[in-house]
């Protein structure tokens, strides 16, 4: 999980780049041994400064989100579109790794996402119909957006890129 959340973080280009200069300076390196921490060295090296707290997050720290879609109601408008309402449950969480949790400021980008989905449909089978990443900073965030189609279903973190402590909640049907 936190390779492709860097990936989609910093870019497949610029972890590929990251990784393969590792490997160019420490393949078949005699000991002392690459590190970890040296790896990680490269990967900061190829990713901006603003993604720099989020390779803390994802290397450094233990960090878990309990993220949800608290409720979710669209509205059909005149054109025919919907404007869809969320309400939304941001949470970030530092373990200590012994069992010591503490809430952490959430100033991450989520994706969040409307789904339109036919009668008897399975979730497989649904059509994006929003999805755009966000930076949320707020713990109760409400948003809206406005979609072309009939929606089903609501997702904040739909796809469960986040380590999230109960993901199934990440969605909601709308009302």
């Amino acid at each position: 999980l936190v390779f492709y959340r860097l990936r989609e973080e910093i870019g497949e280009e610029a972890l590929n780049q990251a990784l393969k200069r590792f490997l160019q300076d420490k393949a078949f390196q005699q000991p002392p041994y690459a590190t970890s921490n040296e790896r990680l060295a490269y990967i900061r090296a190829e990713a901006p400064a603003d993604k720099q707290l989020l390779i803390t997050d994802l290397f450094e720290k233990i960090v878990f989100y309990d993220n949800r879609v608290v409720e979710a109601t669209a509205v059909k408008r005149g054109d025919g579109r919907y404007d869809v309402t969320m309400q939304l449950k941001a949470a970030k969480i530092h373990s200590d790794g012994i069992g010591k949790e503490t809430p952490a400021p959430i100033d991450d980008d989520i994706e969040v996402a409307v789904f339109a989905r036919a009668p008897g449909a399975e979730e497989a089978d649904e059509t994006v119909l929003f999805l755009e990443r966000r930076r949320f900073t707020m713990a109760d965030p409400t948003i809206t957006v406005t979609v072309d189609a009939e929606p089903y279903e609501a997702g904040f973190d739909p796809y469960n890129k986040l380590i999230d402590r109960v993901p199934i909640d990440n969605r909601k049907v709308i009302e």
